[in-house]
């Protein structure tokens, strides 16, 4: 099923024109032999020092990118390029963030509805949410925990298909047969609490413009009980990434993380990081920002 999200890049109010590029850096996975039998991982948690692991083995590289600004454009296509921007209704005030009732209770079903007009979708269903408030120190290690989730700074998508699957069997049960017979997206989506955002603002991949079988491989986050399949991304010079300049909390960007279409014509995934804008200065917002994982349906 065609999903045509060409006007959604046309938000209610008609926004400044865009600053057309920045270019910054943003972290890759690297290009290492090693993959070549050893899966990427990462622990999230502190293993034992009897257990002789490390706590991940994924070598990062850091690379220049060209960030394209998304302000004002009209020609990129959700069913194309697997990102979109929404626009959000939404009642929630920046205090309320810091409570899960309202987070569930208000601003959940708003985005969910907002999510579901735009893809014209049977439904959409909240997985999970996470909030991120970037440490003054952060990404300098303090040498503690944070205290919150900070800014997602390599590039990835958050599924593999296998791992979309697993996610719906866990969330449907013995139900998930009929919700994988039918046309299902993973979608992430992102806002931030305060804006205008400048400081490390989300960046997403024009998903055309990713060479998938060169480009990228499957990776495992761990849980003590639990483990998640992802997609690592290594760098190549023809992708085309987009950020939102100045983005305020009521505009959404939905992006693509998992597709049950077949390969003919889908994009598998949007990869996304966020990257230190060089346009930030001391007066901007520090980063925070509320990203939901959302199954939709037709």
């Amino acid at each position: 099923m065609a999903v045509d999200a060409t006007s959604l890049q046309q938000p209610a109010v008609a926004p400044a024109r865009g600053q057309d590029s920045v270019q910054g850096r943003m972290h890759f996975l690297a290009r290492d032999r090693r993959y070549e039998t050893e899966k990427p991982f990462t622990l999230r948690y502190a293993p034992a020092p009897e257990d002789g692991i490390p706590q991940t083995n994924i070598e990062r590289v850091e690379q220049p990118v060209e960030f394209r600004d998304l302000r004002g454009r009209t020609d990129l296509r959700y069913d194309d390029c697997g990102f979109a921007v929404v626009p959000l209704c939404t009642s929630m005030a920046y205090d309320d963030y810091a409570q899960p009732e309202r987070i569930e209770g208000v601003h959940a079903p708003q985005v969910l509805a907002a999510v579901r007009q735009a893809l014209a979708a049977a439904s959409a269903e909240l997985i999970d949410y996470v909030v991120r408030r970037r440490h003054a120190a952060w990404p300098v290690s303090t040498g503690r925990p944070y205290g919150t989730q900070q800014p997602a700074s390599r590039a990835h998508i958050d599924h593999t298909y296998e791992g979309g699957v697993a996610v719906i069997r866990e969330a449907h049960g013995v139900d998930a047969e009929a919700v994988l017979a039918r046309r299902w997206q993973l979608v992430n989506a992102w806002h931030p609490l305060r804006g205008p955002l400048v400081d490390w603002p989300l960046a997403v991949c024009d998903a055309r413009t990713v060479d998938f079988a060169r480009d990228t491989m499957a990776g495992d986050v761990v849980d003590r009980h639990q483990v998640f399949e992802n997609t690592q991304v290594h760098h190549n010079a023809g992708q085309q990434w987009y950020y939102l300049s100045g983005q305020m909390p009521d505009e959404l960007i939905v992006f693509k993380n998992a597709d049950s279409a077949e390969p003919a014509g889908a994009t598998p995934g949007v990869p996304h990081a966020s990257f230190d804008n060089p346009r930030r200065t001391q007066t901007d917002f520090r980063r925070e920002s509320i990203e939901m994982r959302i199954l939709v349906v037709w």
